[in-house]
């Protein structure tokens, strides 16, 4: 049976899954280095509430700079699962902490 954090840190991995592709797509249609905003999805556990979030590449590249770190639309921050390290008008970058942090870095596909 698994937790709730748990649980929370598969679905993350989920949408965190899906915004690598976006990633692989975005890099083939416009290069690495352009500035332009890309769309990725928000990484939050709920997975019935999807939402776009607007980032260059290189902010992506910052926020996946860490296997525990994750993306979250603004307001969508789950204090039960991780904490927020950064935050801009467009989106927050979140570390899990915990069980939750462990399954996320153990499923990162960078690390």
């Amino acid at each position: 049976m698994t937790t709730t954090a748990e649980r929370k840190a598969l679905n993350e991995g989920k949408f965190r899954d899906a915004n690598e592709q976006l990633e692989r797509g975005a890099v083939e249609l416009i290069g690495v280095s352009d500035g332009q905003f890309v769309p990725f999805l928000c990484e939050c556990p709920q997975m019935e509430r999807t939402q776009v979030v607007l980032l260059t590449l290189e902010e992506y590249e910052q926020v996946r700079s860490g296997p525990r770190q994750g993306l979250a639309a603004l307001g969508h921050e789950d204090p039960e699962v991780e904490e927020v390290i950064d935050r801009n008008d467009r989106f927050v970058t979140t570390e899990k902490f915990g069980r939750a942090g462990e399954i996320h870095e153990a499923e990162d596909d960078r690390s």
